[in-house]
């Protein structure tokens, strides 16, 4: 190393010390142990699945950023972005690893440090591999974000939610599809139509990829929303796919109120599938009203990347999303626990009965507090 120039030595140190940062910063996550729990101020998700991990290739294509447009699916490569938020609260940096990005991070921080009372939800610390908010960049959009750039809201000429469902549904799907309606009708408390059945249109299908052009399909469905719609969701019982996704559950477009939901991959029991279709409704059309995935706490906005992170989704939002769809609708929160919770009872999901009955009676103990009467 003595013969070598000053310039050359101080080119080896500065990628020494380099190296060493970054597999430090990888070491500890990897060996660094999730909340079991899953409560508290920072509950983590899942176990990683280290035997699973390959790091991404140098070569991945970087993610397009497409903000107006919100899939949820398994896409076919990981980006290159770093820093992610540790159980702690501490920022990370992991080069070339996660895509939790420095603004949905401090964003997060912000939002926790303010919000109280949250003790129900969970709050959501660092994604691990697998993971959508590992593969995927996500800003993270507050109140103050969606009340500035949503632009799809109830009013007089709008009221409605159309329900269009494409032919080819077998039995089980189509027997979902009345609970469908009426889920999504209280989640949104808005009335929602159902239109006549249709014929998907072939020059959407893929030969090669026996799936559905996602993307096209989409873009069809914005010239069939009716003028009074509030957003137009449709149901096909084929498999959907889109640029980078293998496969998707579903899509939707944050202004042009449209979206398709695909329910190919939701087998199982009646009930699994019905839990499955009112999901990914409150999901796309969660997106139809301007709110993009969540990176707060554990949320029905959450985005999923597998059938398994797609299930641990719970079926209600989050205090920053349910605060979103209150400023765009102006619905009445306890009532609307309440139609939620006699439905859930209706259905058999004892579990959400019990978590939106609970809720609706902090919200009379918050309105008799703010009375002075309690």
């Amino acid at each position: 190393m003595s013969s070598l120039s000053r310039a050359d030595r101080f080119f080896y140190l500065v990628l020494t010390c380099a190296a060493t940062t970054a597999a430090l910063g990888l070491a500890a996550v990897l060996t660094a142990e999730p909340d079991t729990a899953l409560t508290g101020v920072h509950a983590w998700d899942l176990t990683p699945p280290r035997a699973r991990y390959t790091p991404p290739s140098a070569s991945a294509p970087a993610r397009p950023v497409a903000l107006k447009k919100f899939l949820s699916g398994s896409r076919q490569f990981r980006p290159d972005v770093s820093p992610i938020l540790q159980p702690s609260g501490d920022l990370l940096p992991v080069p070339g690893h996660s895509a939790f990005s420095l603004s949905a991070a401090l964003k997060r921080s912000e939002i926790f440090s303010q919000v109280q009372g949250d003790d129900a939800f969970i709050r959501l610390g660092q994604p691990w591999p697998g993971q959508w908010l590992w593969n995927n960049r996500e800003r993270g959009q507050t109140l103050t974000d969606y009340g500035r750039e949503a632009i799809n809201r109830k009013g007089p000429q709008r009221r409605h939610l159309h329900l269009l469902r494409f032919r080819g549904l077998n039995r089980d799907q189509r027997a979902v599809m009345p609970h469908v309606r009426e889920f999504t009708a209280t989640f949104f408390n808005t009335p929602v139509k159902v239109l006549p059945v249709e014929a998907l249109p072939r020059r959407f299908w893929s030969r090669k990829r026996k799936q559905v052009d996602a993307d096209r399909l989409v873009r069809w469905l914005v010239g069939k929303v009716p003028d009074d719609s509030l957003g137009l969701f449709a149901f096909t019982g084929l498999d959907l796919y889109a640029k980078n996704f293998g496969f998707l559950f579903g899509e939707a477009l944050l202004h042009e109120r449209a979206g398709i939901h695909s329910l190919h991959r939701f087998a199982g029991s009646r009930r699994a599938l019905l839990e499955r279709a009112i999901k990914i409704s409150a999901h796309e059309v969660g997106h139809m009203f301007g709110m993009e995935h969540c990176v707060f706490y554990r949320c029905i906005m959450n985005g999923a990347t597998s059938l398994r992170e797609f299930d641990r989704l719970p079926l209600h939002l989050c205090p920053v999303c349910l605060a979103k769809l209150a400023h765009n609708l102006g619905f009445d929160a306890h009532q609307r626990y309440q139609d939620l919770q006699q439905l859930y009872r209706r259905l058999g999901f004892m579990k959400e009965a019990e978590f939106v009955a609970e809720r609706a009676r902090e919200v009379v103990d918050m309105e008799l507090v703010a009375r002075g009467e309690e």
